[in-house]
């Protein structure tokens, strides 16, 4: 039988002049990949720069190179590439994104990916099984398998992606000869009913805390209120501090410039999205966050002095909802977590007619009006939230004298 050419030679005419491209035929399959530039290929082997291949002869030499490293390179395990791909401190093409996009991939994304690929990738593929090796079939199994469990659409997602994005790239720097996840049929994300408390709810919860907060960890009980006074995320309210407060024109009201936020990998980095924002709270609430910093400026320091951790945070909040009537059981059958005050306050907030709008703004949502720089919005356009705290302070804080409210710049 005769042995199957590995690659072809052809010309393509541009506008002054024609140039060499050559086709590379898988040896398995006799599939023909796409159309590879040879000065492109003369320029990765490191055969020089600033000229074009003039004949046939240097353009097959050039050809020949290429498939010899490709060959090479074939033998490159799946894991051993994810491993690396994912690798925050080795990735090339980590480096390359964050060169083009300052930011772009986060040493917490990153980690996660890792951790995505490892527990749910790497178990259906054989350790031995080489990069070149994988297939459309393989993907489509892994895929339906993770249909049949029980991840939500959103992980299966990402779980596609830790293997499907470095897939990607190995296509695009050649070292595969087509991208099997190219033709992936893609999962549709499913928008799954979130958790969130009721009015009701919430005003009980702080209630309680007015009542018998004394007896729990002052950081714990402040970071309770402020989620619920602001709708921040877990790793905002730990990472605060208090330079991220400044005072208004409002005598009793503080401006909160939200800028930062802590994980588990990363330590403190920017926000969720890179949207930085801002939301106005009571100065009531910021004296006490100050008479509870450390001398590091952190407004919510851990026994130890340092940033509470998520675990304790979530805890906690299970605790209290216990003490409020609402059991474990009945927390995970409505799926309610700490980030389940986020939506509460969402939630709260369009049930009380504040604006899409604002409450986007208050969020870190996108919107054209979150797009903006941060420090262009004024501290009256963050008023159309503002009621929506007081709703909360007024009833639940005992230390808000009626003078006080009198003073503030929104009635509710």
């Amino acid at each position: 039988m005769p042995k199957r050419s590995e690659f072809y030679l052809y010309k393509r005419q541009k506008k002054k002049r024609s140039y060499w491209y050559v086709c590379f035929i898988d040896r398995k399959s006799g599939r023909q990949g796409n159309a590879k530039s040879i000065d492109v290929l003369k320029e990765e082997l490191g055969l020089g720069y600033g000229y074009s291949v003039r004949n046939r002869a240097e353009a097959f030499k050039v050809a020949l190179m290429a498939l010899e490293k490709k060959g090479n390179d074939n033998h490159i395990l799946l894991s051993d590439y994810c491993q690396k791909f994912w690798s925050f401190d080795e990735s090339d093409y980590i480096r390359m994104r964050n060169s083009i996009k300052k930011g772009s991939i986060g040493r917490e994304y990153a980690k996660n990916m890792l951790l995505f690929f490892n527990k749910h990738v790497l178990p259906f593929f054989d350790r031995e099984k080489e990069l070149s090796d994988v297939t459309l079939e393989d993907l489509e199994t892994l895929s339906e398998s993770l249909r049949r469990g029980t991840l939500s659409s959103g992980t299966m997602q990402l779980i596609l992606l830790s293997v499907s994005v470095p897939l990607k790239e190995a296509y695009r720097s050649g070292l595969i000869d087509e991208n099997p996840a190219e033709r992936l049929m893609k999962i549709e994300k499913e928008n799954g009913k979130r958790g969130y408390l009721t009015l009701d709810e919430c005003l009980k919860v702080l209630r309680y805390l007015d009542s018998s907060g004394n007896q729990y960890f002052p950081s714990y009980v402040l970071a309770l209120r402020l989620a619920f006074y602001s709708g921040m995320r877990s790793g905002e309210i730990r990472a605060l501090r208090i330079s991220a407060f400044e005072n208004t024109k409002y005598p009793s009201v503080m401006r909160l410039n939200i800028t930062e936020s802590i994980a588990p990998y990363s330590g403190v980095k920017g926000t969720k999205g890179k949207y930085e924002r801002a939301i106005l709270v009571p100065k009531l609430l910021f004296s006490l966050l100050l008479s509870n910093s450390n001398e590091k400026g952190l407004c919510l320091p851990s026994k130890s002095g340092g940033y509470i951790s998520s675990p304790t945070l979530r805890n906690f909040f299970s605790r209290i909802l216990v003490a409020c009537g609402i059991d474990v059981e009945e927390q995970k059958r409505r799926k309610l977590t700490f980030h389940s005050i986020r939506h509460s306050f969402s939630t709260i907030g369009k049930e009380e007619h504040i604006s899409r709008e604002d409450r986007m703004l208050a969020l870190g949502h996108r919107s054209e009006r979150v797009n903006e720089n941060y420090t262009h919005v004024s501290d009256e356009s963050l008023m159309g939230i503002y009621p929506l705290t007081l709703l909360f302070v007024s009833e639940t804080f005992p230390s808000v004298r009626e003078d006080e409210l009198a003073a503030l710049p929104v009635k509710i």
